[in-house]
């Protein structure tokens, strides 16, 4: 769970690791987590040599007490552990780990492994067949239930907008929506795709869409499609940015606030539509490190009132504390929405109440009063919330009544309740789970036979296309680097070496 603590559980491991005799590796899915994680061991360790490998750094293992490293440096550097004693491995963002290239940064040289998860979510089978199989299972899970109980989150209020559609809007909507729904009544005749719960369902159709080449998996592509094009008309409705500018006077009222859109265009919209009346900046994959870092300098000191981000900011970075958070259009994934959550949902002092205005496109798949195609979220989050409401355009004045929210009368202290002693495991788990350390049990959904296995060759990739490559000096050396992920290919001798290479672009996984 966001902003639960992971990276202070995760500290404590490698601190008491490091002191045990052990070498630690820390791998991340970023530049700027490295950079992060380096800013924290420093304090948290000062009296340890703490090294970075990859963005230009090339630090050994024999050289440092801990390691942090991003996950392709050591898929092809491959750190191993220097002490007799062993090491310890920590995956940030585990979730992550699962692709056929990512994978290989799993280094089974270690024996103490911990990873760390807001979501242990993935569209494929990698989380049952190579993260829990790595890990040894799920040591701990807590909720954000659980979380704000403790003192350790804050209890949001939550308002969903309405806003309507366009005739055009409205005819191209229900257009796509014939096309699911033919799409989806072929789908559920395919035996083993489960009908609920429509999580369940929607990962079998993924499994089809990736793995079949026959016509269960063009059926299921054409249901994704379609899928996606539907959540296109809703998240660029134009009835959604005119309401936005309604929200400037709680903005501006605001200890800094989040808007969250799924594209650019989006997030660019956001910010023409809001620009006039508060002091907001956009960050994008395109956006350079330096210039990220100050503009979350500027919302953290106040200077800035909010920050528009195309799911820039989901995951892994460290982002001010806001307290509240503009949904323009929710993300395809409840994994998001959780690490999105997650950013407006830290502790909060006395007199900050946490807050969420969800804008949503009225009788179309967003809508929380009847929406089939419900993942989880907002159930999770209306169960969580101290009120949560649903307003219509003609009741925007109720909506800001509703969002002057200051928080609880008492802020609940967190309490340190010392080591933690793991469950014990069902009867019926994995052998390789009963032969570890107890661990809990995953629910994973069960997936429908391949009828025609389809055949996907590998091929490198100079960018997904979302972002272009750039060439970099690496000190005396050149390599290409993604400016949407930062993912670098091996630093060359020659520039025309480096214009040769590959670089294995993270953005569109």
């Amino acid at each position: 769970m966001t902003g639960s603590g992971k990276t202070d559980v995760a500290l404590t491991a490698i601190e008491d690791a490091v002191g045990r005799g052990l070498f630690a590796l820390v791998i991340v899915p970023s530049r700027v987590l490295m950079e992060q994680w380096h800013e924290r061991l420093t304090r948290w360790m000062p009296d340890h040599s703490i090294g970075r490998l990859g963005d230009g750094y090339r630090d050994r293992p024999i050289d440092c007490d801990v390691l942090i490293t991003t996950r392709h440096s050591a898929a092809s550097r491959v750190p191993l552990p220097t002490s007799e004693k062993g090491g310890i491995l920590v995956a940030d963002e585990c979730h992550g780990f699962g692709g056929a290239v990512l994978r290989k940064s799993l280094l089974p040289e270690y024996e103490e492994r911990l990873g760390l998860t807001a979501t242990l979510e993935r569209s494929d089978d990698a989380v049952d067949t190579t993260l829990l199989p790595y890990f040894g299972g799920i040591c701990y899970r807590y909720d954000f239930g659980a979380a704000i109980s403790d003192g350790v989150c804050a209890q949001p209020r939550v308002g969903f907008m309405a806003v309507p559609l366009t005739d055009v809007e409205r005819s191209e909507y229900d257009a796509t929506e014939g096309r699911i729904v033919a799409a989806r009544r072929a789908l559920k005749q395919i035996k083993g795709v489960p009908h609920n719960p429509f999580g369940d369902f929607l990962a079998a159709v993924h499994h089809l869409a990736t793995n079949d080449a026959g016509p269960d998996g063009r059926a299921a592509n054409d249901y994704l499609n379609a899928f996606a094009a539907r959540r296109e008309i809703v998240a660029t409705s134009s009835a959604k940015y005119e309401a936005l500018g309604k929200f400037a006077p709680a903005i501006k009222d605001a200890d800094g606030a989040l808007l969250f859109t799924e594209t650019v265009r989006a997030a660019n919209h956001a910010v023409v539509r809001l620009d006039p009346h508060v002091a907001i900046e956009i960050i994008t994959g395109d956006t350079a490190r330096g210039d990220r870092g100050t503009i979350l300098d500027h919302l953290r000191a106040g200077t800035l009132d909010a920050v528009a981000a195309p799911r820039v900011l989901d995951e892994g970075v460290d982002v001010p504390n806001a307290n509240l958070g503009l949904v323009v259009s929710a993300s395809r994934t409840r994994r998001q929405m959780i690490q999105r959550m997650g950013r407006i949902l830290r502790r909060k002092p006395l007199g900050s109440g946490a807050r969420f205005v969800i804008i949503f496109a009225a009788d179309t798949l967003e809508d929380p009063r009847f929406s089939e195609d419900r993942d989880g979220f907002l159930e999770e989050i209306e169960e969580i919330a101290e009120a949560s409401r649903i307003f219509r355009p003609s009741e925007f004045d109720q909506l800001a009544d509703f969002l002057d929210y200051t928080g609880p009368a008492e802020v609940i202290e967190p309490e340190t309740v010392g080591t933690f002693t793991p469950p014990e495991p069902s009867p019926d788990a994995p052998e390789w789970i009963a032969t570890a350390q107890p661990y809990m049990e995953l629910r994973s959904p069960k997936l429908p036979e391949i009828s025609q296995q389809r055949v996907v060759k590998e091929k490198p990739r100079l960018s997904t296309g979302e972002n272009p490559v750039a060439l970099q000096r690496v000190g005396a050396e050149w390599a290409l680097q993604c400016t949407g992920c930062g993912v670098m290919s091996e630093p060359r001798a020659y520039k025309w070496q480096a214009l040769d290479d590959k670089v294995a672009c993270e953005c569109g996984r």
